[in-house]
């Protein structure tokens, strides 16, 4: 093969493999199926509410979950990404993470006013899944009280 024809080949290879990537998972690239190659996926909630001992709405207090994982796991413990809470005192956060088994949540005020404090939740399944790989929504949620230093 001369190497205009390898160069054709080549060409033409990688056009073939590049629409097989984006026609693999779906009929078009807006389709909401998920591929299945082997890892689960699913969404966990967080929607807490930090309040002081009076109920009043604290903000800019960081709120950390910490997934618990059961022992046969290989990760104990997986710590998510910081939430702060806003004006109301409403932490809320969508993670994609789908092996939710017990929540350890850690509040804590950078400001030094409130103690550091955490507590456990059990999630609760909010969103049922297909049966396949997709496990579907967890979400955490309550109202947690601060006690000041």
């Amino acid at each position: 093969m001369n190497n205009r024809g390898h160069k054709l080949f080549s060409f033409l290879g990688t056009f073939v493999l590049g629409v097989l990537v984006f026609t693999s998972c779906g009929e078009t690239i807006d389709d909401p199926i998920l591929c299945e190659y082997g890892t689960p996926s699913g969404k966990f909630n967080v929607d807490i509410k930090v309040t002081d001992e009076s109920g009043k709405p604290l903000k800019d207090i960081s709120v950390s979950p910490v997934l618990l994982h059961a022992p046969n796991f290989d990760i104990r413990r997986q710590v998510l990404e910081t939430i702060k809470t806003d004006a109301s005192g409403k932490a809320s956060r969508t993670y994609d993470n789908w092996w939710v088994d017990d929540v350890r949540v850690i509040f804590e005020d950078e400001s030094g006013v409130f103690a550091k404090d955490s507590a456990d939740f059990k999630p609760v399944q909010t969103k049922e899944g297909d049966k396949h790989w997709y496990v579907g929504e967890k979400t955490v949620s309550g109202t947690h009280k601060l006690k000041k230093k």
